[in-house]
């Protein structure tokens, strides 16, 4: 069974699941900054970095919305709400995969628990592995019905620190950032 898992999982985020992971990171990461960067007056109240977080995480999964909708996509998206304060979250699905995706305090570290998150591993009863790709290929690699995976990053100091490989053409990523800047724009306007 667990040569399967392994099939499956290589089946299921290969090159292109890396790229595109990548490079949305990538997107949403500038976005961010870009956006922090333009509005500092506003966020110099001193709870700013309880909503960059939540602003991060927002772009972050925005831009994994937002690409899910390329006819070339390997992956769709869907909103689950996982509380009675109708909080959602991104999941991304693959064939054979769903996907959570966070921030952690380093590379191999798993994402918080919660009530959802253990209600979609219990698909991975019986796996006693743990499978991960590696996007730098400086690890070896070996984290584990839709099998229940996650996408975890690093960020510090306005970079991210659990990836290290450019995929596409600079100039792709730049237009990609000024469609989620406005995006990210336009929901703050409508929030103050």
């Amino acid at each position: 069974m667990e040569n399967r898992i392994i099939e499956l999982f290589e089946e299921n985020f290969g090159f292109a699941f890396k790229a595109t992971t990548y490079n949305n990171m990538i997107v949403a990461i500038r976005t961010f900054e870009q956006f922090k960067k333009k509005n500092e007056d506003f966020f110099s109240f001193k709870k700013r970095e309880t909503v960059f977080g939540h602003l991060r995480t927002y772009a972050i999964e925005r831009q994994f919305n937002d690409s899910a909708f390329n006819p070339r996509a390997n992956y769709s998206v869907s909103m689950k709400q996982v509380n009675s304060y109708k909080h959602k979250a991104l999941c991304i699905e693959t064939k054979d995969f769903i996907v959570n995706l966070g921030r952690t305090n380093g590379a191999f570290k798993l994402l918080p628990q919660s009530s959802y998150k253990k209600d979609f591993a219990k698909s991975n009863a019986g796996i006693s592995m743990q499978l991960s790709f590696d996007l730098s290929g400086e690890y070896p690699v070996v984290v584990e019905s839709k099998k229940y995976a996650q996408i975890t990053y690093g960020y510090k100091f306005g970079d991210m620190t659990h990836l290290s490989k450019n995929y596409v053409p600079e100039e792709l990523v730049e237009e990609s950032i000024v469609a989620l800047k406005k995006n990210l724009s336009d929901e703050i306007e409508k929030i103050i």
